[in-house]
């Protein structure tokens, strides 16, 4: 995906905008200006705070377990048989190894201190019809493409139109004669989801996603070549095929124009409008069929574990010395990039999904249902309160 250049990307010349009475100032005064400011900001970004994750940006996949996630009452996940397993306990956090889920059809099994996951068996590939029994446990997926379980245990006889079907996980919708007959346990395709959150760039710009975004693996994936996919399969015949999540920054390429005059056919009639450049954001899922494709490096992982002792002036002159050598020997280079990407962008996660080997000519066997997320080999960036949170120090009310 090729993404639009930005100034602040490259180096610049020295230049300012100077200012004195008399002069026009032109088109290319307030773009240097603009630029200016941006460069400044950005450089103190990268320098004062490092690149990385800031907050937010996890990724996940709702539709499939993963360890330590929170997880909602009535929420689901497919297992490894394609059951619809649904969180019929009460809001928790996963626990760290994959639980063994029922099998039998209404089974359960406890996960962490709160969920129980419950066996509603595979989808109905039949879906919802009129007058029709249906039997505990079922699942279907209704019009708007969410996952309706029926309310158990309780055999149900449709009704001769289509319910007005509930979207929002554990509400119930009525059917026939039961006013509580199913339950919306969430949208049935399986998608990457990133949540809003905000990283720096290697530049040192901002990377903010103001909304909860949603990526479609399985088209992405089908839309990859045979020839890359096998390329990605890490393992002798068996293995991981490997995805990695990007952040890019997009910077846009115009914004309003102030209008000084409402008569003129212009984007603004505001004279004062602020969003002088309002830049945006690229997620992007990189299949690694590079050989041996490598994770962020800490910049800072040379300088050794934290001090056990109070900082004396030799640790003291330790860590400046490290400072003062941080431009020069010790800071490792990006390895994180796959050849001719932007490396510019911030590494998010690598989402590993177990394959074998194809047959001759064709792509390996894979399946989602047991894939891994690993959002813990980013490069994180540490507020100052929460350093301090973590060395005892309180501030407030709770103090």
């Amino acid at each position: 995906m090729a993404l639009p250049t930005d100034a602040l990307g490259t180096p610049q010349a020295p230049n300012r905008v100077y200012y004195s009475l008399g002069r026009m100032l032109g088109v290319e005064d307030f773009q240097a200006d603009q630029d200016y400011h941006r460069g400044r900001l950005a450089r103190a970004l990268v320098q004062i705070c490092g690149t990385g994750t800031v907050s937010g940006l996890n990724v996940t996949f709702p539709q499939i377990w993963q360890q330590n996630r929170p997880s909602a009452a009535s929420a689901f996940v497919y297992d490894s048989n394609k059951n619809v397993q649904v969180n019929t306990g009460t809001s928790g956090t996963s626990g760290t190894n994959r639980p063994t889920f029922a099998t039998a059809l209404g089974g359960t099994i406890s996960d962490g201190p709160n969920i129980v996951w419950t066996n509603e068996g595979p989808i109905n590939p039949n879906g919802w019809q009129p007058s029709t029994p249906f039997t505990f446990p079922s699942a279907i997926i209704d019009s708007n493409g969410n996952i309706q379980i029926l309310k158990g245990p309780a055999t149900l006889t449709t009704g001769s139109n289509a319910p007005v079907w509930s979207t929002a996980i554990g509400i119930p919708t009525p059917d026939g004669a039961n006013p509580a007959a199913w339950i919306c346990v969430g949208p049935a395709q399986r998608e990457i989801v990133v949540s809003p959150g905000l990283a720096i760039d290697r530049v040192g710009r901002m990377i903010e996603v103001p909304r909860t975004l949603c990526i479609r693996i399985e088209p992405w994936l089908a839309n990859q070549s045979t020839v890359d996919l096998n390329n990605a399969l890490v393992g002798s015949g068996t293995g991981n095929i490997l995805v990695d999540v990007f952040a890019s920054f997009v910077p846009c390429t115009r914004g309003v124009t102030p209008c000084f005059a409402t008569q003129d056919d212009y984007d603004a009639t505001d004279a004062f409008s602020p969003n002088r450049l309002l830049d945006s954001f690229a997620m992007q899922l990189v299949l690694r069929n590079d050989p041996n494709p490598q994770l962020p490096k800490d910049p800072w992982l040379f300088i050794g574990p934290a001090p056990t002792t109070a900082i004396t002036p030799a640790i003291a002159q330790g860590l400046q010395q490290n400072i003062l050598n941080a431009n020069s020997v010790n800071v490792p280079a990006p390895v994180e990039y796959p050849v001719n990407f932007d490396t510019t962008s911030v590494f998010l996660a690598r989402i590993s999904i177990p394959a074998t080997a194809g047959a001759a000519g064709q792509p390996p066997n894979f399946s989602l249902m047991t894939t891994t997320i690993d959002n813990l080999s980013r490069l994180f960036l540490y507020p100052a309160s929460l350093v301090a949170r973590s060395l005892g120090l309180s501030s407030g009310a709770e103090s």
